[in-house]
């Protein structure tokens, strides 16, 4: 069928947003220091490992990680509506490099140990709570409101992006100079991404309105976004398997030493071909003007099948290649459900739904990352990484069931604020 001539396209070019200069310095800068960012991840994790831990300490590191975001995270997005952004993130951004720097000081001085990396680990995870909100509003700040979904998800597709390189990075710089280089490393790349906020021309912002003072700004913005049954649905469903299914941390490094036989290095470079597949799902979101339900549903039957398959791997070029469809759909299902909820909200908001979205899916690894690490270490790897692939279809079903009931339709209509 051809399309109707006076129909508006849902597609354009993936990459339109570099047009504007303000969005490459951002993309350029981001890029590096997420590429740091995720070499000291894969580090920390390596040294857990090397320091005796297993599933239960793997999990305690996410959930120290993360804890702050699922306490902090709804006041930081108020916070974040509030302030000038761009000022904001070149100062957080700042101490968190100062954090990196602190921490290759401890391992140079062999000061590491599990409790430091917990206490290391739960300060930047602070910092990174009133961060994320900030500098994810001041990226929607250099586009105008039609290339909203655009340059969210390829904002997704560049710090994922970073994860190919980043993750092998720093396994290579590890094995090679030693963990305390890959801290150094990452605290150099703050200031590489300072540098590049600096160059920015704030003269060519779209810079969203502050929100008024408000006596409950979080109440506030949750009541908008709950009074809506469609929005409800979406984040229920964004929510379960962002806990039960995104536990990549403590799934992975399980089935490698259990199922694949193999040495913890190859975390890595497996999370570095998953990236391969999150780069994939980034750009087809970013295509689409307007992203619907039942992309993102079908992004969620996605994760289900690839991690299906992930978990029952016995072999490494078997995990390689599962790997990376399970990358696909987990970005895809991401950033749908980020900018469908942005379409169906109001601009001056945007920080506090930013932040809900960040506590739901960051926020609640705390209470998905041990849970996978216990049923991991009481019934092993498979069921370790089955059990998110069987929430992710049960979800994904009745999601649509819900929808369905509510709307009328299973793929309700949306629309750009």
């Amino acid at each position: 069928m051809k399309q109707d001539p006076g129909t508006p396209s849902n597609t354009g070019h993936p990459l339109r947003s570099f047009k504007q200069r303000n969005v490459r310095i951002f993309f350029g800068g981001i890029a590096i220091s997420n590429a740091g960012t995720w070499a000291q991840v894969t580090t920390v994790i390596l040294l857990v490992r090397e320091l005796g831990g297993g599933g239960v300490e793997l999990g305690l590191i996410t959930a120290f990680q993360f804890l702050p975001l699922l306490f902090l995270g709804l006041y930081a997005g108020a916070v974040a509506d509030r302030v000038d952004r761009h000022r904001a993130t070149m100062w957080l951004q700042a101490a968190m490099g100062l954090l990196s720097l602190i921490f290759a000081a401890l391992d140079f001085l062999d000061l590491e140990s599990i409790p430091v990396l917990y206490l290391m680990t739960g300060l930047l995870g602070l910092l990174s709570a009133f961060e994320n909100p900030t500098r994810r509003t001041m990226l929607t700040e250099l586009v105008p409101s039609d290339q909203l979904a655009n340059v969210l998800s390829l904002s997704t597709s560049v710090m994922t992006g970073a994860r190919i390189f980043g993750p092998a990075l720093g396994a290579l710089v590890a094995n090679q100079l030693g963990t305390a280089w890959v801290f150094l490393l990452n605290g150099m790349t703050f200031m590489l991404f300072l540098f590049a906020l600096s160059a920015m021309d704030r003269s060519t912002f779209h810079t969203l309105a502050r929100a008024p003072k408000s006596s409950s700004p979080i109440r506030d913005g949750l009541r908008e976004v709950w009074g809506d049954p469609i929005l409800r649905v979406t984040i229920v469903a964004f929510g379960l398997i962002a806990t039960f299914s995104f536990n990549t941390s403590v799934q992975i490094p399980l089935l490698i030493t259990e199922r694949l036989g193999e040495g913890n290095e190859l975390f890595g470079y497996l999370l570095s071909a998953m990236s391969v597949g999150n780069v994939i799902g980034s750009l087809l979101v970013a295509r689409l003007v307007v992203v619907s339900h039942r992309y993102m549903y079908a992004s969620g039957a996605l994760i289900a099948a690839a991690m299906t398959a992930f978990a029952f791997s016995t072999s490494t070029v078997v995990a390689f290649i599962v790997i990376v469809p399970m990358g696909i759909g987990l970005t895809s299902f991401i950033n749908a459900s980020n900018v469908i909820v942005q379409q169906r909200t109001s601009p001056e908001i945007r920080s506090r739904v930013l932040a809900l979205l960040s506590v739901i899916f960051l926020g609640s690894t705390p209470i998905g990352g041990p849970i996978t690490g216990v049923i991991g270490d009481a019934f092993g790897a498979v069921w370790a990484n089955l059990y998110g692939a069987i929430v992710a279809g049960v979800v994904v079903v009745v999601a649509q069931i819900s929808l369905k009931r509510i709307a009328g339709t299973t793929n309700p209509p949306e629309s750009i604020q």
